[in-house]
């Protein structure tokens, strides 16, 4: 499963109660990559996972949305990295923020997708919401010339979400990985002997 996609589920579930499950799940394990990011920050910003500072977990809780922390972090690692140029790690840094940025869309269908029944086949799905900007394609009215609303741009049922969920938490290892390669890197680059 690719980031960038929004599979279409061909069947739905019999229990609305198994989607909310797949939602929950996911959702808690988007917020351990959101942890696994903070401990990449902290890394770059105090130069040790192990110490965040009250004004550095302040500044980064203060920012709202996934895309805008994953982008402040991006913006810390590109100036520690000035400081520290030979790092050998810094591409995995870069790859691991250039996956989370990616899968944030799909964290995003979850948190505000809709638990909806279809009546043609009496099965339950997560959709965008009716009035949901992204989600929902325009195309012009063919018959007024206004804009209507196409049909919904994914349609996910609990083995989707599940599939997501996965991803959440392979991504989550991936950047708690690169996390603590980078501290410990830079611990015996600074010769801080810091743990």
């Amino acid at each position: 499963m690719k980031p960038n996609e929004r599979p279409w589920a061909d069947h739905g579930n019999v229990s609305e109660d198994e989607i909310f499950l797949a939602v929950g799940k996911a959702l808690s394990r988007w917020e351990m990559v959101e942890h696994a990011v903070a401990g990449l920050f902290t890394v770059v910003t105090v130069g040790n996972y192990h110490a965040p500072t009250n004004p550095m977990l302040r500044a980064y809780s203060a920012v709202v949305g996934s895309k805008n922390r994953i982008d402040m972090v991006r913006a810390a690692l590109q100036s520690w990295l000035l400081v520290w140029p030979a790092c050998p790690l810094a591409s995995n840094a870069t790859d691991a923020l250039n996956r989370c940025g990616s899968w944030a869309g799909r964290r995003n269908d979850i948190a505000h997708g809709l638990v909806d029944i279809l009546l043609d086949d009496s099965r339950w799905y997560l959709f965008p919401g009716l009035y949901a900007a992204k989600g929902r394609t325009l195309a012009a009215n063919p018959v007024q010339g206004k804009p209507v609303l196409q049909r919904p741009d994914y349609r996910y049922n609990s083995e989707i979400i599940e599939a997501f969920s996965d991803e959440f938490l392979a991504l989550f290892n991936h950047v708690n990985q690169t996390t603590s390669a980078l501290g410990e890197w830079y611990r015996i680059a600074s010769g801080s002997g810091k743990t």
